[in-house]
């Protein structure tokens, strides 16, 4: 199965949410960590993601509007005060 990485996460809650909605839909999700537990976040000073999910490339285009509809919910658009 060729993967594609479909997003990348700034915390493992995050990482693991996204995880659970692709599958929810069936879409089998990896979740890749840039961490390493020894050194307590000194990876992520490097690299300033935690990780990255994987998803295949078949169920990519689903799997992106999954995502695209889960963060604008977390982070919906402000109105203009101009209006």
């Amino acid at each position: 199965m060729k993967t594609k990485v479909l997003f990348k996460p700034d915390s493992e809650l995050l990482a693991l949410s996204i995880k659970a909605l692709l599958e929810k839909e069936g879409i089998y999700a990896i979740i890749h960590s840039y961490q390493i537990p020894a050194y307590n976040g000194i990876a992520q000073m490097m690299r300033p993601q935690w990780g990255e999910i994987l998803v295949s490339e078949e169920d990519y285009a689903q799997a992106k509007e999954l995502l695209d509809g889960f963060l604008n919910s977390a982070n919906p658009p402000k109105e203009d005060a101009n209006d």
